[in-house]
């Protein structure tokens, strides 16, 4: 819908997801998107995007969401989206945004949308816990069930993704196309807080940097790469033994590149992330301010995806993703008073997940997508039950 008042052109429309879901006894919010275990029929998105020009040089853009990220009820509405914008002219591919945006990393930063999506879930890579937390570094016990830490850090702790779910930072942010197929494209942003997670303020003296840049050599095929860094360490009475500007020490890394090819009625999308943690290593049974540690871990995510829009059911499409999360090693130590490393040890920080997905969908009208969904997942750690089969409705208006 478009409402014109003076100058001003005012864009409205809005996406609403409802779902059915039949999962197993493991199925959370935390590890597969599941509001809980057994049979679920709920609203897992309703989202109000609003747009309008201010001049030919200005614009804004909002999105104002409820969803069920907590998994136990609706949020309350809030802005995941809302920014300023200026470009030189309409006709100009250059955009200068401050604000709230769409964290500018990964394939999936342009369809992580239910509509956008040729899948219910999204991949591991954000949607699946690491054994890190902004409040307390690493966590403990995690290869023994992951439903320990809750018993240790408390029922609202979760452990970090690598890319944070919703999908949003805050901060400024340039775009820029060259050429007019667009072959180069690249968005560079100056964040709060680093893809892992979201700060609603700043606590740091130099901001995170998120960036992707894609390289489209022929109309079938692009080559995309992405990188973030920046601390995530919140200061929080569970790290009161650091001082306030240590915290900036202790950085989330990511770096991933991604490619697509399309051939008539297939697409193929290949993508790779390795994520680096920097953080205090605490256990709350054992650990004092007098013995903390420092952590350093990785984890690598792969997933290969395969699409095929079905040439005689014109709007519908079969898909087939595979993914894995790699077990990662943690290098433990602490520091002497010559700041030299001592009791250094490497482990491993968590376990190997795989996840299979098939997904099909159907375009009932051009605004009105139908998809069925089966998430088959195994583990290295718990061997948690959390397959889960799903049949969503989004509906664009």
């Amino acid at each position: 819908m478009c409402v014109k008042s003076g100058n001003a052109q005012i864009s409205i429309s809005g996406l609403t997801d409802f779902e059915i879901r039949i999962s197993g006894d493991d199925s959370s919010p935390y590890i597969n998107q599941t509001p809980g275990d057994g049979f679920s029929l709920y609203t897992p998105n309703i989202r109000l995007f609003l747009s309008a020009n201010i001049s030919e040089n200005w614009f804004v853009n909002s999105v104002l969401q409820a969803d069920h990220y907590e998994g136990k009820e609706l949020s309350s509405p809030f802005f995941s989206v809302m920014n300023i914008n200026w470009s030189p002219g309409f006709d100009s591919d250059f955009v200068a945004t401050a604000g709230r945006f769409v964290t500018p990393y990964g394939s999936y930063s342009t369809r992580f949308l239910s509509i956008e999506n040729p899948f219910v879930h999204l991949p591991m890579s954000h949607s699946v816990g690491l054994p890190v937390s902004n409040r307390f570094g690493h966590l403990q016990n995690w290869n023994d069930d992951p439903s320990i830490v809750q018993d240790l850090y408390g029922d609202e702790e979760r452990g970090l993704s690598m890319i944070y779910s919703r999908m949003y930072s805050q901060g400024v942010k340039v775009s820029h196309d060259l050429g007019e197929s667009k072959w180069l494209s690249f968005d560079i942003a100056a964040t709060l807080a680093p893809t892992s997670s979201h700060f609603d303020y700043g606590e740091f003296d130099s901001p995170a940097w998120i960036g992707r840049i894609v390289f489209k050599p022929a109309i079938w095929a692009q080559l995309g790469a992405s990188y973030s860094k920046g601390s995530f360490i919140l200061e929080d009475e569970a790290n009161d033994s650091l001082l306030v500007y240590d915290l900036s020490g202790y950085p989330q890394s990511l770096m991933g590149a991604d490619l697509t090819l399309n051939y008539r009625y297939y697409t193929l999308n290949l993508e790779w992330n390795q994520g680096f943690f920097k953080a205090p290593f605490y256990d709350p049974e054992t650990s004092n301010s007098d013995a903390r540690r420092t952590g350093k871990a990785t984890a690598d995510h792969f997933s290969g995806e395969l699409i095929y829009d079905l040439p005689f059911v014109v709007g519908s499409h079969v898909a087939f993703r595979y993914e894995q999360m790699l077990e990662g090693e943690i290098e433990i130590y602490r520091r002497d008073d010559n700041n030299n490393k001592v009791d250094e040890t490497i482990t491993p920080w968590t376990y190997d997940r795989q996840r299979i997905e098939f997904a099909a969908g159907y375009k009932l009208q051009r605004n009105v997508l139908l998809k069925a969904s089966y998430l088959l997942s195994e583990d290295d750690g718990p061997d948690l039950d959390d397959d889960v089969f799903t049949i969503q409705l989004s509906v664009l208006f």
